[in-house]
């Protein structure tokens, strides 16, 4: 008996995982040109938000739309986020910088967080993705 309950308990719980995916459009809004590529990256830990992507949670790229260029990211499983994203405007699959480092190429968080000296912090990006369908806007710069 205590094998069957454990099979149900362990059937609604994968169940409940499933129907906790949201989806998340992001409005990118101050895009300069159709030229390259807007990448969007969620993050769900502070020590690699914003530059270490390949431990995003996703990360998603579209051809760049001057103005505003969206982007769907789907399957994200409901909780708390930062988002970055990144004119790449010459397709290298880099941030350019100038010789001090700093982005020569548009850049952009949720919450509109900004770095001072530096990337912006996690906790200052950090949104609620809770709802199934969520809109966010970022601008650029």
């Amino acid at each position: 008996m205590k094998k069957i309950i454990l099979v149900i308990a362990s059937f609604f719980s994968v169940i409940s995982v499933k129907s906790q995916t949201v989806n998340v459009i992001v409005v990118v809004s101050n895009v300069s040109s159709d030229k390259g590529i807007v990448k969007v990256c969620v993050f769900n830990k502070a020590d690699a938000y914003p530059e270490k992507t390949n431990l995003a949670v996703k990360c998603i790229t579209t051809k760049a739309t001057k103005g505003i260029t969206k982007i769907k990211v789907d399957g994200i499983i409901a909780g708390k986020y930062a988002i970055a994203v990144h004119h790449d405007e010459n397709n290298d699959g880099k941030v350019n910088t100038n010789f001090v480092g700093i982005p020569k190429e548009a850049m952009g968080s949720s919450n509109g967080a900004k770095g001072s000296m530096g990337a912006p912090k996690y906790k200052d990006a950090e949104i609620s993705l809770l709802n199934e369908q969520n809109v966010i806007s970022i601008k650029i710069e």
